[in-house]
């Protein structure tokens, strides 16, 4: 039978009833010759297909038809999965997780020593592996009994593949469960789901079973709740919203009585908490309850302080850096002084970095406290870089500081492994969700001193919770508000823009001239040409793309981002453009890392610039720095950064540009509300462009929707 050998590139369209697919499929191999001269390249195809993993090759069987309106392509009869061969994959599969303490580099080492021949000399003459670098005779003996189990379980990862899961999948799901797997998954399919994602585990559940079964509706119970928190950012969710939503994935066909049977069985056995009129996952529950519990601790620790040796230091450094504190800013100090958890917050301008500096000289200067002792930290790593060039002290993102694991997606500073620093300064705390905040108090030592710095106007985090503002509204914790604006030229608007949003001030017009800021209005149609001739100005000026930034709130549309960076990469960067999946890219391109990755010192949020592209073993590879840290991705790791000319305003939080352009199209009206609009407008410090219209405005800024976050929290 005539077949095509290589791997699947892309997915154009797929049933919603069955496993249908046409696509595009790269071709590396055939034994047709009529085929030959497809042979590195890329070919249509139809057929039945399964899942698509785009980590592993496929061999189509089949024959090369003609389309009426699409032309050739490849009829797909069957089909099988090919076990990794090449370098790349086969490195992939050594360092899946299936081979306990074997990761990405030694994994390289034994493919890079053996190549093509790596499984057969597992397989043949393991006790060779016990020479490279990285491995012992046990390891080795763990990875051979492993391939030959493997081998020996094939019949149990076809099967998993015939009811859906991806090959990797299997791997991963018979190394952890064994032949207790297809117990499971006849039994309660939905266990699988920290692992599997829940609509392919549900989509597998009702090709055999009825949509009404009980352990199906306990667990969209479960999977609502949690996609309710991150649609929302709440933590606790209304019954009758829960119930509502649970109607919908049943076509209203849901009744109250079933519903409320279900939920109180999950109540009852603890994965489900219930407050009042509302309920939430355990997870959620335990990360606010501990936030609750360790904070209320820390701060009734006393401490025995000097107020005077503290005044006295407070005048001294105002003489040494020719500044005058104001008392509510002087108030600020003394009580991070005092208290071992305080929260200091305040707008732009108010002096929270000069604040941290002042602190953190006392606590060297007067409390004797050990420089390794402190610890700055900040959610973003360039946040994290601007803390440490204001105070004069190393900082880092909190994933850094608690040492993330992302293969196993753990700390590894905890509550069995703590850090030993004696106090721990938060900037942005805005930005610091639940988890984040009660992972990193897992981590702190009993009698830590806490500050958190932040401006509690600001958006709250991405994921569930509103930390910084729940905490600001416990009577018993003791904090400072800043508001005397301080940091404004003769001029200047930035700052007082963001107060009045702040106040939710009523916009007329914006017909005075300032030296910092000019809103241009402008219909939706004409927002790229007014973007484009700023762009060009910007460019005529030298002045930098590190230094200039574009906001908007959605990726797709006309004037998304998405479409924004294709058009901004074409003005600020000439080069060449090279095909990389669906995106182009160029060297010196902007771009800005999407997930956080401690083992390269790279986190979500940090802005790079491509250094080189480039193809190894007909492989591409790119290189990206970020900062003089240089970092190298390959095949599968390319979804880990996108173009960063145009930014979400999300991303942007937590950094600063001397030069900021924010669009504010009439399509995106219904996405902005007040503190979005006041997170835009403080990324600025020297120069401020909107590009909208005046209505879309004043209607953010009179929208509330992020200040409603129902938490439990909130609700104590």
């Amino acid at each position: 039978m005539k077949y095509v050998l290589g791997s699947i590139r892309r997915i154009i369209f797929e049933s919603n009833t069955g496993p249908y697919k046409v696509g595009l499929f790269r071709v590396k191999e055939t034994n047709d010759d009529e085929l030959n001269e497809y042979i590195n390249k890329v070919i249509g195809f139809t057929g039945n297909i399964n899942e698509v993993n785009d980590e592993v090759d496929y061999k189509l069987y089949g024959k090369m038809v003609t389309h009426p309106k699409y032309g050739l392509q490849f009829s797909v009869d069957s089909y099988e999965i090919v076990p990794p061969s090449d370098i790349d994959s086969l490195i992939l599969y050594l360092s899946s997780g299936m081979f306990k303490g074997i990761g990405v580099k030694t994994a390289k080492k034994i493919v890079e020593k053996y190549g093509s021949d790596t499984i057969e000399v597992i397989k043949n003459n393991y006790e060779d592996l016990a020479l490279i670098s990285g491995m012992n005779m046990d390891k080795a003996r763990m990875i051979h009994n492993k391939i030959v189990d493997n081998e020996m379980n094939q019949d149990l990862i076809l099967k998993l593949n015939s009811y859906g899961f991806s090959v990797k999948e299997a791997i991963d799901l018979s190394t952890i469960y064994g032949l207790d797997l297809l117990n499971i998954i006849e039994e309660n399919i939905y266990e699988l789901s920290d692992l599997v994602s829940f609509d392919k585990l549900d989509l597998i559940f009702l090709q055999n079973h009825d949509e009404m079964n009980s352990n199906r509706i306990k667990a969209l119970i479960k999977h609502n709740i949690n996609n309710i928190c991150f649609e929302t950012g709440d933590t606790i969710i209304e019954k009758e919203e829960l119930f509502l939503r649970l109607k919908k994935c049943f076509n209203n066909s849901f009744m109250a009585d079933t519903f409320i049977s279900h939920l109180n069985e999950l109540i009852d056995i603890g994965e489900v908490i219930e407050i009042n009129d509302f309920v939430t996952l355990y997870d959620f529950y335990e990360a606010e309850k501990r936030i609750l519990s360790d904070v209320t601790r820390i701060s009734s620790i006393k401490n025995v302080i000097d107020k005077d040796k503290i005044n006295e230091y407070i005048l001294s450094y105002e003489k040494r850096n020719k500044i005058k504190f104001n008392e509510e800013q002087k108030a600020a100090i003394m009580g991070s002084i005092i208290n071992n958890f305080y929260i200091i917050t305040g707008g732009p301008g108010t002096g929270k970095t000069t604040i941290i500096k002042s602190i953190v000289e006392i606590l060297l200067n007067v409390e004797k406290i050990n420089k390794n002792d402190i610890a700055l930290l900040a959610p973003t790593g360039r946040s994290a870089k601007r803390m440490s060039e204001s105070v004069g002290i190393t900082a880092s993102t909190i994933h850094k500081f608690l040492k993330w694991n992302m293969e196993t997606k753990t700390f590894q500073i905890d509550e069995y492994n703590k850090a030993h620093e004696k106090v721990i300064i938060v900037d942005e705390a805005s930005m610091i969700d639940i988890f984040l905040f009660s992972s990193l108090l897992k981590g702190l030592r009993i009698n830590i001193k806490l500050l958190l710095i932040g401006d509690a106007n600001q958006l709250p985090s991405i994921a569930p919770g509103d930390v910084l503002n729940d905490l600001l509204n416990i009577s018993t914790i003791k904090s400072k508000c800043l508001n005397t604006i301080y940091r404004v030229k003769d001029g200047s608007y930035i700052t007082y823009l963001a107060n009045d949003i702040k106040n939710k001030k009523e916009f007329e017009s914006f017909d005075e001239k300032y030296s910092d800021f000019k809103f241009i209005e402008s219909s939706d149609d004409n927002i790229k040409l007014y973007l484009s001739e700023i762009c060009n100005k910007i460019k005529e000026k030298g002045i930098s793309t590190d230094s200039f930034q574009v906001l908007a709130p959605m990726y797709k549309g006309v004037n998304g981002i998405d479409n924004l960076n294709i058009m901004l990469s074409d003005i600020f960067n000439p080069n060449e453009k090279f095909q990389v999946g669906e995106k182009f890219y160029k060297i010196n391109d902007k771009v800005i890392q999407l997930v956080n990755d401690v083992e390269n010192n790279v986190y979500n949020g940090d802005i790079g610039y491509i250094k080189d592209i480039f193809t190894v073993d007909k492989k591409l590879v790119i290189r990206i720095d970020y900062l003089g840290n240089i970092v190298e991705y390959k095949s599968g790791e390319f979804d880990r950064f996108t173009l960063a000319y145009a930014i979400s305003i999300h991303k942007s939080q937590g950094s600063e540009y001397d030069n900021v352009v924010i669009i504010l199209a009439n399509s995106f009206r219904r996405m902005f509300y007040n503190k979005l609009i006041y997170t835009a407008v403080t990324r600025a410090k020297q120069s401020l462009i909107i590009l909208g219209n005046i209505s879309s405005f004043n209607k953010s800024v009179q929208t509330l929707y992020a200040d409603n976050r129902n938490t439990y929290l909130k609700n104590v």
